[in-house]
């Protein structure tokens, strides 16, 4: 559900603050799937689909 503004996720936040919470969702993550090294990029592009999703509902 969209609360009508024309902002996208990225424009909502500070772009630091933005990427401190993806990066302490996607280190969230890594520790829920036991630490295995070599899915960072995918960790961090899920915390970030999840950080633009909760923006834009």
């Amino acid at each position: 559900m969209s609360n009508g503004s024309n902002k996208t996720a990225e424009q909502s936040l500070p772009q630091k603050e933005r990427e401190e919470q993806i990066k302490l969702a996607a280190y969230h993550l890594w520790e829920a799937k036991g630490k295995q090294q070599g899915a960072d990029k995918e960790d961090w592009a899920e915390a970030e689909d999840s950080l633009n999703k909760k923006i834009e509902d």
